[in-house]
Protein backbone atom coordinates (compact mmCIF):
# COMPACT_ATOMS: atom_id res chain seq x y z
CA UNK A 1 0.00 0.00 0.00
CA UNK A 2 1.59 3.45 -1.16
CA UNK A 3 1.51 6.20 1.51
CA UNK A 4 -0.43 8.17 -1.16
CA UNK A 5 -3.69 5.63 -0.69
CA UNK A 6 -5.89 6.50 1.88
CA UNK A 7 -6.22 4.90 4.86
CA UNK A 8 -8.39 1.21 5.35
CA UNK A 9 -9.17 2.18 8.71
CA UNK A 10 -9.09 4.53 11.44
CA UNK A 11 -9.66 3.92 15.31
CA UNK A 12 -11.41 5.93 18.16
CA UNK A 13 -9.60 5.92 21.62
CA UNK A 14 -11.77 4.59 24.20
CA UNK A 15 -12.68 7.64 26.70
CA UNK A 16 -13.73 7.01 30.26
CA UNK A 17 -16.48 9.55 32.18
CA UNK A 18 -15.40 10.07 35.37
CA UNK A 19 -17.56 9.61 38.18
CA UNK A 20 -20.59 11.88 39.26
CA UNK A 21 -22.66 12.99 41.88
CA UNK A 22 -22.02 10.93 44.99
CA UNK A 23 -19.28 8.95 43.87
CA UNK A 24 -17.38 12.08 42.02
CA UNK A 25 -13.88 12.40 43.73
CA UNK A 26 -13.47 16.41 45.69
CA UNK A 27 -12.26 18.99 43.37
CA UNK A 28 -8.49 19.87 44.10
CA UNK A 29 -7.64 21.39 40.45
CA UNK A 30 -9.35 24.00 38.72
CA UNK A 31 -11.43 22.56 35.72
CA UNK A 32 -9.84 22.52 32.61
CA UNK A 33 -11.71 23.23 29.29
CA UNK A 34 -12.54 19.77 27.19
CA UNK A 35 -10.08 19.82 24.50
CA UNK A 36 -11.12 18.65 21.15
CA UNK A 37 -10.89 14.63 20.80
CA UNK A 38 -8.06 15.23 17.82
CA UNK A 39 -5.88 17.30 19.94
CA UNK A 40 -6.07 14.59 22.89
CA UNK A 41 -2.55 13.94 22.96
CA UNK A 42 -2.02 17.29 23.71
CA UNK A 43 -0.54 18.07 27.63
CA UNK A 44 -3.35 19.09 29.53
CA UNK A 45 -2.28 21.30 32.49
CA UNK A 46 -4.05 23.04 34.84
CA UNK A 47 -3.79 26.93 34.31
CA UNK A 48 -2.82 27.86 37.77
CA UNK A 49 -2.46 24.69 40.21
CA UNK A 50 -3.00 24.79 43.90
CA UNK A 51 -0.81 21.78 44.58
CA UNK A 52 2.41 20.74 43.17
CA UNK A 53 0.59 18.11 40.41
CA UNK A 54 2.42 16.47 38.15
CA UNK A 55 0.86 17.64 35.04
CA UNK A 56 -1.56 14.60 32.86
CA UNK A 57 0.19 13.65 29.65
CA UNK A 58 -0.90 11.74 26.64
CA UNK A 59 -4.34 10.45 27.91
CA UNK A 60 -4.63 8.50 24.67
CA UNK A 61 -1.61 6.85 24.82
CA UNK A 62 -2.36 4.54 28.00
CA UNK A 63 -5.80 4.01 26.39
CA UNK A 64 -4.02 2.71 23.59
CA UNK A 65 -1.48 0.36 25.90
CA UNK A 66 -4.85 -0.30 27.86
CA UNK A 67 -6.59 -2.07 24.11
CA UNK A 68 -2.76 -3.28 23.18
CA UNK A 69 -2.82 -5.41 26.48
CA UNK A 70 -6.81 -6.89 25.93
CA UNK A 71 -5.85 -7.87 22.53
CA UNK A 72 -3.06 -10.05 23.70
CA UNK A 73 -4.81 -11.38 26.53
CA UNK A 74 -7.64 -12.21 23.54
CA UNK A 75 -4.89 -13.18 20.92
CA UNK A 76 -2.65 -15.63 23.02
CA UNK A 77 -5.84 -17.59 24.50
CA UNK A 78 -7.08 -17.82 20.97
CA UNK A 79 -3.71 -18.97 19.98
CA UNK A 80 -3.51 -21.71 22.77
CA UNK A 81 -7.05 -23.36 21.49
CA UNK A 82 -5.69 -23.09 17.47
CA UNK A 83 -3.11 -25.31 18.99
CA UNK A 84 -4.89 -27.85 20.90
CA UNK A 85 -7.52 -27.76 17.58
CA UNK A 86 -4.45 -28.63 15.66
CA UNK A 87 -3.16 -31.50 18.08
CA UNK A 88 -6.40 -33.27 18.04
CA UNK A 89 -6.85 -32.55 14.14
CA UNK A 90 -7.79 -35.48 11.47
CA UNK A 91 -4.66 -38.19 11.14
CA UNK A 92 -4.65 -38.56 7.21
CA UNK A 93 -1.42 -38.21 6.10
CA UNK A 94 -1.85 -34.81 3.82
CA UNK A 95 -3.91 -32.83 6.84
CA UNK A 96 -1.33 -34.02 9.54
CA UNK A 97 1.30 -31.99 6.76
CA UNK A 98 -1.22 -28.74 6.63
CA UNK A 99 -1.87 -29.00 10.50
CA UNK A 100 2.19 -29.29 11.08
CA UNK A 101 2.81 -26.08 9.23
CA UNK A 102 -0.43 -25.05 10.78
CA UNK A 103 1.46 -24.89 14.03
CA UNK A 104 4.71 -23.04 12.68
CA UNK A 105 2.18 -19.93 11.70
CA UNK A 106 0.98 -20.23 15.57
CA UNK A 107 4.31 -20.19 16.73
CA UNK A 108 5.26 -17.28 14.41
CA UNK A 109 2.57 -15.10 15.62
CA UNK A 110 3.55 -16.30 19.62
CA UNK A 111 6.74 -14.18 18.24
CA UNK A 112 5.35 -11.29 17.37
CA UNK A 113 2.98 -10.99 20.33
CA UNK A 114 6.31 -11.36 22.49
CA UNK A 115 7.76 -8.57 20.30
CA UNK A 116 4.97 -6.13 21.06
CA UNK A 117 4.41 -7.02 24.38
CA UNK A 118 8.44 -6.06 24.91
CA UNK A 119 7.15 -2.64 23.59
CA UNK A 120 4.27 -2.42 26.06
CA UNK A 121 6.93 -3.03 28.93
CA UNK A 122 9.34 -0.21 27.60
CA UNK A 123 5.84 1.85 27.28
CA UNK A 124 5.66 1.88 31.02
CA UNK A 125 7.73 4.78 31.53
CA UNK A 126 5.54 7.81 30.29
CA UNK A 127 8.56 9.76 28.56
CA UNK A 128 7.92 7.43 25.49
CA UNK A 129 3.76 8.17 25.60
CA UNK A 130 4.25 10.61 22.28
CA UNK A 131 5.02 7.39 20.11
CA UNK A 132 1.91 6.26 21.34
CA UNK A 133 -0.53 8.76 20.81
CA UNK A 134 -3.42 8.04 18.71
CA UNK A 135 -2.48 9.48 15.88
CA UNK A 136 0.81 8.36 16.26
CA UNK A 137 1.93 5.84 12.83
CA UNK A 138 2.85 3.59 16.07
CA UNK A 139 -0.58 3.41 17.18
CA UNK A 140 -1.95 2.30 13.85
CA UNK A 141 0.61 -0.10 12.98
CA UNK A 142 -0.03 -1.57 16.21
CA UNK A 143 -3.14 -1.95 16.28
CA UNK A 144 -3.09 -3.28 12.81
CA UNK A 145 -0.81 -5.77 13.62
CA UNK A 146 -3.54 -7.15 16.63
CA UNK A 147 -6.38 -6.84 13.70
CA UNK A 148 -4.30 -8.98 10.99
CA UNK A 149 -3.26 -11.57 13.63
CA UNK A 150 -6.83 -11.85 15.01
CA UNK A 151 -7.61 -12.43 11.40
CA UNK A 152 -5.60 -14.92 10.14
CA UNK A 153 -6.38 -17.16 13.58
CA UNK A 154 -10.30 -16.81 12.27
CA UNK A 155 -8.82 -18.29 8.78
CA UNK A 156 -6.67 -20.97 10.76
CA UNK A 157 -9.64 -22.04 12.90
CA UNK A 158 -12.04 -22.22 9.45
CA UNK A 159 -9.52 -24.27 8.17
CA UNK A 160 -9.02 -27.03 10.41
CA UNK A 161 -12.67 -26.98 10.84
CA UNK A 162 -12.90 -27.86 7.58
CA UNK A 163 -9.92 -29.92 7.68
CA UNK A 164 -11.69 -32.17 9.77
CA UNK A 165 -13.95 -33.00 7.19
CA UNK A 166 -11.36 -33.72 4.71
CA UNK A 167 -12.74 -30.85 2.68
CA UNK A 168 -10.67 -27.85 3.14
CA UNK A 169 -11.35 -25.02 0.78
CA UNK A 170 -7.78 -23.93 0.25
CA UNK A 171 -8.68 -20.76 -2.53
CA UNK A 172 -10.87 -19.60 0.37
CA UNK A 173 -8.35 -19.84 3.22
CA UNK A 174 -5.37 -18.08 0.86
CA UNK A 175 -8.14 -15.13 -0.20
CA UNK A 176 -8.86 -14.43 3.58
CA UNK A 177 -5.16 -14.51 4.13
CA UNK A 178 -4.53 -11.96 1.33
CA UNK A 179 -7.56 -9.44 2.92
CA UNK A 180 -6.13 -10.19 6.64
CA UNK A 181 -2.59 -8.67 5.03
CA UNK A 182 -3.77 -5.81 4.32
CA UNK A 183 -3.72 -4.73 8.18
CA UNK A 184 -0.05 -4.88 8.23
CA UNK A 185 1.22 -1.21 7.51
CA UNK A 186 4.53 -2.08 6.72
CA UNK A 187 4.33 1.23 5.02
CA UNK A 188 4.99 3.02 8.60
CA UNK A 189 8.10 1.85 9.61
CA UNK A 190 10.00 4.67 8.66
CA UNK A 191 7.59 7.47 10.04
CA UNK A 192 7.77 5.40 13.02
CA UNK A 193 11.64 4.94 13.11
CA UNK A 194 11.71 8.87 13.31
CA UNK A 195 9.14 9.26 16.01
CA UNK A 196 11.54 6.60 17.73
CA UNK A 197 14.61 8.57 17.53
CA UNK A 198 12.76 11.76 17.97
CA UNK A 199 12.97 10.39 21.94
CA UNK A 200 16.48 9.39 21.69
CA UNK A 201 16.05 6.50 23.06
CA UNK A 202 17.74 2.75 22.20
CA UNK A 203 15.70 0.46 24.21
CA UNK A 204 12.44 1.68 22.37
CA UNK A 205 14.13 1.47 18.58
CA UNK A 206 15.56 -1.91 19.38
CA UNK A 207 12.09 -3.04 20.36
CA UNK A 208 10.31 -2.16 17.51
CA UNK A 209 12.84 -3.31 15.02
CA UNK A 210 12.29 -6.65 16.57
CA UNK A 211 8.70 -6.11 16.06
CA UNK A 212 8.92 -5.15 12.39
CA UNK A 213 11.59 -8.43 12.24
CA UNK A 214 8.86 -10.77 13.68
CA UNK A 215 5.74 -8.94 11.63
CA UNK A 216 8.20 -9.75 8.16
CA UNK A 217 9.09 -13.28 9.06
CA UNK A 218 4.71 -13.84 9.77
CA UNK A 219 3.87 -12.70 6.61
CA UNK A 220 6.64 -14.44 4.57
CA UNK A 221 5.49 -17.52 6.58
CA UNK A 222 2.00 -17.29 5.54
CA UNK A 223 2.99 -16.53 2.26
CA UNK A 224 4.62 -20.16 2.17
CA UNK A 225 2.31 -23.40 1.02
CA UNK A 226 0.91 -25.44 3.83
CA UNK A 227 1.81 -29.04 3.75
Amino acid sequence: MSSSEPKRHSFRPLMFAPPQGSDAMAKTLPEVPLRPKAESHVRIRAAQPIFDVPAIEYVDAQDLLDELLEDQVTLSMNLVALERAADNGPRDPSARAALRALTEKVADMFAVRDAIAAVQNIAVDHAVHPVFCSDAAAAEYLRGLYAWMHAVVRALDTLVASMRKLEPDWALFRWRLEEAKNFHFDELHDEIRDDVAALERTDLAVAIARVFAAAEALEASLDQKFG
